[in-house]
């Protein structure tokens, strides 16, 4: 992001106005004139940040330098000039800002091409987000108010396709998808997270009908309580826009999907505004093999001497990710069979037209190479971590 650091200034300058205009219109001339000073000491660290309204900004910080000596001196508490000092240059610096962290938002915008038939097992999880997206936009055949659910936190061990639920939701609804990884939120200064999560927000609603997937949400919105806490004002953010983001326009709604792999990490106010709360889980025996087929049979690719009955009782305890790296590693592994004159032909090639118009062979993969594929690419969860889900999911789960 190229937005600067002065973005936390904005917020300071806001509260401190709003403080001193209540501690001058009762009278406080103590409280009165600390904020003041205080006033002018931010408006020149604003300045340095701004150098194209610098002069006015400067102005205006001595405009409240000389607020603060009139309330230190005991001069009348009139404010100068027609009133109290104008902050509309600071407002128009803050709309300006809002402008850029607008246009980092609308960057996140992604393509959304999974389909339900993309994904393999999670029935459960692909008829909850169904439901809420059909609710969201059909009409009911009785006058009845009905509010789907639009906040769904998806948890569960990594690798188990909750990206690809969100993906396939979005798709279905043929909605604005954006996807928010964590290092697009984050950012070193410590004003710009809390506007940026307001801007995507913001930017769901103007594109309406949307879908907002937050990626590792553990990392935005830790407990409070935690040594290792973003930002408080990243979590109070959050659950501001979870608690107002709710469109009045029923046809275009905006479905807010949280995904995170270590849900105990959450902070507990951030797992009451999520509607759904949805185990997502290993792949059962069946699910295990339509993975094997989507990566392999659906690819074109045939295998022999094995079954994916097989297959899938010998990966039991696999995410789909896993799966995946499985059926990626006995491809590599028959290419690299079916063509073992790969470096000589490449030493002929002289340019990358040549190599454009080359070929090679892909053969039926072997029951060796997807045996020795599995003993290599071993899974990635525990039993311990399985039983840690599952009891989170027996407190939290809905």
């Amino acid at each position: 992001m190229s937005i600067d650091a002065s973005s936390f200034l904005f917020d300071e300058l806001r509260e401190t106005k709003r403080k001193l205009d209540k501690a001058l219109k009762e009278g406080n001339r103590v409280v009165a004139a600390r904020l003041a000073k205080r006033m002018s000491e931010l408006l020149r660290e604003l300045a340095r940040f701004r150098s194209w309204s610098s002069r006015e900004l400067l102005d205006l910080a001595k405009e409240y330098e000389e607020l603060y000596r009139r309330l230190v001196s005991g001069e009348s508490m009139t404010k100068p000039r027609s009133g109290a000092p104008s902050m509309r240059v600071v407002e128009s610096e803050v709309g300006e800002l809002d402008k850029e962290f607008d246009a980092e938002a609308l960057k996140l915008i992604a393509r959304a091409d999974v389909t339900w038939s993309d994904i393999a097992g999670l029935e459960e999880a692909k008829r909850e987000l169904m439901e809420a997206v059909f609710y969201s936009i059909a009409r009911p055949s009785a006058p009845v108010k009905i509010e789907p659910p639009r906040r769904f936190l998806l948890y569960g061990p990594p690798g188990t396709g909750k990206t690809m639920l969100a993906m396939a939701a979005s798709n279905m609804l043929k909605a604005t998808f954006f996807y928010v990884s964590v290092d697009r939120v984050l950012s070193r200064y410590v004003g710009d997270s809390p506007r940026m999560i307001s801007a995507i927000f913001r930017q769901a609603r103007r594109l309406a009908p949307s879908v907002v997937f937050f990626d590792e949400i553990e990392v935005l919105a830790m407990r409070r309580d935690s040594d290792k806490q973003v930002a408080t004002g990243v979590v109070q953010t959050l659950l501001t826009e979870l608690d107002g983001f709710k469109t009045k326009t029923v046809e275009k709604p905006v479905i807010i999907i949280a995904a995170t792999n270590k849900p105990w990490m959450l902070d507990e106010a951030i797992i009451s505004r999520f509607d759904k709360r949805i185990y997502v889980p290993l792949p059962d025996f069946e699910a295990r093999k339509q993975i094997f087929k989507l990566h392999l049979e659906k690819r074109g690719f045939q295998i022999t001497g094995i079954t994916y009955d097989e297959l899938a009782r010998l990966t039991e305890g696999y995410s789909g990710r896993d799966i995946r790296n499985v059926c990626q590693t006995a491809i590599m592994m028959m290419l690299r069979r079916a063509n073992p004159d790969i470096a000589e032909k490449l030493a002929k090639i002289k340019n990358l037209s040549e190599l454009q118009r080359e070929t090679y062979r892909v053969e039926p993969i072997t029951r060796e190479e997807l045996l020795k594929a599995i003993e290599i690419v071993k899974p990635t969860i525990t039993r311990e971590d399985i039983e840690k889900y599952e009891e989170w999911s027996r407190r939290y789960g809905t």
